[in-house]
């Protein structure tokens, strides 16, 4: 059995769980590079200046339960 057969083997009878941990931590290895960052990088004043616009939303009450940002993260990146 080639070690691709064996992979294929192990991934169909991985209960559906375990098989959304290997997806998320193949995204982490395809994407841990700088270079392959979905985000940009902030300088130090747009990160001041993005964090200042957020506590200003924060003290209007413009805000969103923790559990609610949760549960969105957990659907998007199936964890």
């Amino acid at each position: 059995m080639s070690t691709l057969e064996y992979t294929v083997s192990m991934l169909e009878t991985m209960p559906e769980e375990k098989l959304k941990e290997v997806q998320n931590f193949i995204r982490y290895l395809t994407f841990r590079d700088e270079g392959n960052l979905l985000i940009e990088m902030l300088t130090e004043d747009a990160m001041v200046e993005q964090l200042a616009k957020s506590m200003e939303k924060s003290d209007l009450g413009a805000t969103v339960p923790a559990n609610v940002i949760s549960q969105k993260m957990r659907e998007k990146y199936v964890i």
